[in-house]
This record gives C-alpha cells, sequence and structure tokens, in this order.
C-alpha cells in the first residue's frame, strides 16, 4: 500500500498558554526579517502586534509539502499561540489561534489538542459575580474540531 504523500500525521500534540512558566524578559523576539518571512502582515488577528510582541513557538511539520509551526504573543497580561501553515514554496496557507491565556479579571483560556490530522481547540471563558463572593464564578466552554487537510488549511470539521 502507498502512502498519500500530503498525508498530515501529526504526534499528539497539547498546546496551551502557560504565564507562570513564561518569563518575558528572557523570550528571543522575532526579527523583522523573520516577521516578513513567516508573512505575519498577512493574519488579521496579528494586526497591531509587531515583532517585539511575537517569538517563534514550534516547528511541528516540516517536510516536503510545507510546514506547520506556532509563533507565540507574549505580553504583559496574556499569552497566546496561533498555529500557522505554510506550503512547500514557503506561502501562508492558514492560521488558527490554539492557546490563549490571560490574567485579568475575567479570565479566558483556549487549549488545544493536536493528534494525526486533528486539531480540538476549547475555550473556556470565566465569569465572575462580584455581589456573591462565596462562589468561584461560572465558565461556558466551547470545542470546535477541525481537520488539517493535505492542502493545509484548517477546516472546520
Amino acid at each position: 500500500m502507498e502512502l498519500n504523500p500530503l498525508r498530515i500525521d501529526l504526534a499528539d500534540i497539547s498546546l496551551k498558554g502557560n504565564f507562570n512558566s513564561i518569563d518575558i524578559t528572557k523570550i528571543k523576539r522575532l526579527t523583522q526579517s523573520e516577521y516578513d518571512q513567516l508573512q505575519l502582515a498577512k493574519v488579521e488577528s496579528l494586526e497591531g502586534y509587531g515583532c517585539n510582541d511575537l517569538s517563534t513557538g514550534q516547528t511541528l511539520l516540516k517536510n516536503e509539502n510545507g510546514k506547520i509551526i506556532t509563533i507565540q504573543i507574549i505580553s504583559d497580561g496574556e499569552v497566546s499561540e496561533y498555529l500557522l501553515s505554510y506550503d512547500r514554496n514557503g506561502n501562508l496557507v492558514d492560521n488558527l489561534i490554539v492557546a490563549y491565556e490571560d490574567m485579568v479579571e475575567y479570565y479566558s483560556e483556549v487549549s488545544s489538542r493536536i493528534n494525526a490530522n486533528e486539531i480540538t481547540v476549547q475555550t473556556i471563558n470565566y465569569t465572575y459575580d462580584e455581589m456573591d463572593e462565596d462562589t468561584d464564578g461560572r465558565a461556558d466552554t466551547a470545542v470546535v474540531r477541525y481537520k488539517i487537510t493535505p492542502e493545509f488549511k484548517f477546516i472546520n470539521d
């Protein structure tokens, strides 16, 4: 049996913001050259963030068909991680927020699990009732599943 050369098969990977484990003074920020090479100006949700806010994350897949990497936005009070895919020519194909953690009063958290060609993104939004100090608050949770196509697109499953 011959394998499809465009098959995506990533190992089981968990991504989540780890605000407490990041020393923002020691993070290597992106250079302007890296920013341009990664075509980050094309990612609408990164609008307003510059090289000083961005750091390379992980390379999850790299082969003759393209690559899938993560980049992080690290600023005072929040950490985000985006999944980016590129075709074999190095052109940006798609992007998806896969991790987020903030440290403000109304706390949100995004975490993801990637297994083979499936991405499960979980978003938790916590709300706190200041009137009722006996409770720890409430949380709304949403789970969205994506497939990574052979063309490195992230599509809703």
